[in-house]
């Protein structure tokens, strides 16, 4: 089956108009603050790598910034591919579930325990902002309980809405006050193929490209203590949550520099409800490797 990606790119108009008509047919162009987002199908046996250094020697050749690439969520994807279509819930998080913005809820673990979050915010583009806990009980908390225990990770996380159960606590009052803002980052600049080759073969993976070996790779690099190579710094996201939970998210394209002597905020690509109910399980912490290797 085919697969649609999307492309990010970044410049001056006068330089991303002069890319577009060097595009080969069929690639759609959709504006974005700043830039251009291109949609590209391709074959479902197609080179990816190919396509990505297609488009990224047209940013250079035209002076303009290629920030990345992503695969477009309604995708038809093959069951060889490992990967199935989000299946996003536009409601928000507080019709679906009657949990308000700024309460928590406690959600299954596959032993029979539960884990906690709060919900902080959710919109009708299947992103949810939850604060995650490390609370991890026999049976669903109270309350007081997830509001004394520790967080998790140090700030909220952007969690992909799909169906998951979610058990609302019993109190009136809310966990945490609202409207609040939350930043992330997203970073500029990628690997390019020929360095993602060098890191398959240097931790011994292969098929990066699939879900399964991108986190294996991930994995094997913050074992290593590596980093991503290619990240020339990072831009902002803003998540802004108001006082009724309604989630907006805003970028901001101006790039900062990766710092030692900072702190800078966590990715903001949203993760899947089943990283979070693996790692609270004791899995791998795909959520905290991201944040130490990208």
């Amino acid at each position: 089956m085919a697969v649609r990606i999307e492309h990010f790119l970044h410049g001056t108009p006068a330089r991303l108009k002069s890319l577009c008509a060097d595009l080969a047919a069929g690639i759609a162009v959709h504006p974005v603050p700043d830039g251009l987002m291109l949609k590209e199908t391709l074959a479902s046996d197609a080179d990816l790598d190919a396509a990505l250094a297609r488009i990224m020697a047209l940013a250079v050749a035209h002076g303009a910034a290629y920030d990345g690439h992503g695969r477009c969520l309604d995708s038809a994807v093959g069951e060889d591919d490992e990967v199935l279509a989000h299946p996003l819930q536009t409601r928000t998080f507080t019709t679906r579930t009657g949990i308000k913005a700024g309460h928590g809820f406690a959600m299954p673990l596959p032993d029979g325990r539960f884990g906690h979050a709060i919900h902080l915010g959710s919109d009708r583009r299947g992103y949810l902002l939850l604060d995650i806990s490390t609370l991890i009980t026999d049976r669903p908390a109270s309350q007081q309980a997830l509001r004394d225990a520790p967080r998790r990770y140090r700030q909220p996380i952007l969690v992909w809405h799909r169906p998951f159960a979610a058990l609302a606590l019993e109190s009136s009052k809310p966990l945490t006050q609202l409207p609040s803002e939350v930043l992330f980052r997203c970073a500029v600049g990628w690997p390019s193929p020929d360095a993602m080759a060098l890191l398959e073969e240097r931790f011994a993976i292969i098929g990066t490209d699939q879900p399964a070996g991108w986190k294996t790779l991930l994995l094997a690099m913050a074992r290593a203590g590596h980093r991503m190579p290619g990240l020339e710094g990072y831009s902002l996201w803003t998540a802004r949550v108001g006082p009724t939970g309604a989630l907006k998210l805003i970028e901001d394209h101006a790039s900062l520099p990766f710092s030692q002597d900072s702190l800078w905020p966590m990715p903001w690509d949203p993760c899947e409800i089943d990283d979070i109910v693996a790692s609270l399980s004791g899995g791998p912490d795909i959520i905290a490797v991201k944040d130490q290797v990208t």
